[in-house]
């Protein structure tokens, strides 16, 4: 004998299931759309806000950057310690050698007399004679130590005080073999320093065209029977290139000169060297 089983769920059971889940209340998926929704909308802002937040401070960190080096500013105008100059005095600062002083270079100038000749009688030169015409071109000044050398009768000596202490000049006179040509109005006068040689501190040499050589030194120290020791100079140079170019001196010399030298200086001591 054969059963036969129906449905498990009748038409009946299906009835009463749709009745209940009709009576139900539907979930609210409006309100978890929306709230989603809106997380949604907050989570971008706050992305946003974050994003902007960050460009600020980087576009604040370049500016800053620019003020303090690119403006060439606060970084470049570094304050030094004040320890540090304050150790700067005149005392602790280390000295710097001067460079040294090249000593000039000699000079020569071209200067006209006025006169072709020594002019009038010429009789040999003499110390006393040229001491008599150094002492009218010298400048006004006490004079003393007044002599000549002991092996040329034609170089002498002075010493001049013109305020500001004694300083000695020394005139020599020769002449150079160019034969018998006439004197001339022109003279070459070169102009030379010697910073090693106290005597001869500055020299002016004058040379005329028949061969009449005069040098005038004028010296820096004092040398007699004290010693040496320093002293300023008597002439300026424009002084001293004066007195070397005056065209009375010469190996023969004026008579009148011979002669008011030997009345002023009948007998002359020997300077020293």
């Amino acid at each position: 004998m054969s059963t036969r089983r129906g449905p498990l769920v009748t038409e009946d059971l299906r009835a009463v299931l749709r009745a209940e889940l009709g009576a139900e209340r539907p979930p609210p998926l409006g309100d978890v759309v929306g709230a989603a929704m809106r997380d949604g909308r907050r989570i971008r802002l706050m992305r946003r806000i974050r994003t902007i937040g960050a460009g600020l401070l980087a576009l604040a960190a370049v500016v800053t950057a620019f003020v303090l080096v690119g403006d060439c500013g606060v970084a470049d105008r570094r304050q030094e310690p004040i320890e540090a100059v304050a150790a700067l005095t005149p005392q602790t600062v280390p000295p710097v050698a001067a460079a040294p002083i090249a000593p000039a270079e000699a000079r020569t100038l071209t200067i006209r007399s006025g006169t072709a000749s020594a002019g009038g009688t010429r009789k040999k030169a003499t110390a006393a004679a040229m001491l008599h015409l150094l002492l009218q071109l010298v400048p006004p000044g006490r004079t003393s130590h007044l002599g000549v050398a002991a092996d040329d009768d034609l170089q002498v000596q002075l010493y001049l005080d013109a305020g500001s202490g004694p300083g000695a000049v020394r005139v020599e006179v020769d002449r150079a073999p160019f034969g018998d040509e006439p004197r001339g109005g022109t003279a070459s006068v070169t102009i030379t320093h010697m910073p090693d040689n106290c005597v001869q501190s500055t020299s002016v040499g004058a040379s005329w065209p028949d061969g009449t050589l005069v040098r005038v030194d004028v010296a820096s120290c004092l040398t007699d029977g004290a010693g040496t020791r320093p002293a300023r100079p008597a002439l300026t140079v424009d002084q001293a290139v004066r007195v070397a170019a005056d065209p009375r001196w010469g190996v023969t010399m004026d008579e009148r000169l011979v002669t008011l030298g030997a009345k002023e200086f009948p007998r002359l001591p020997v300077f020293a060297r």
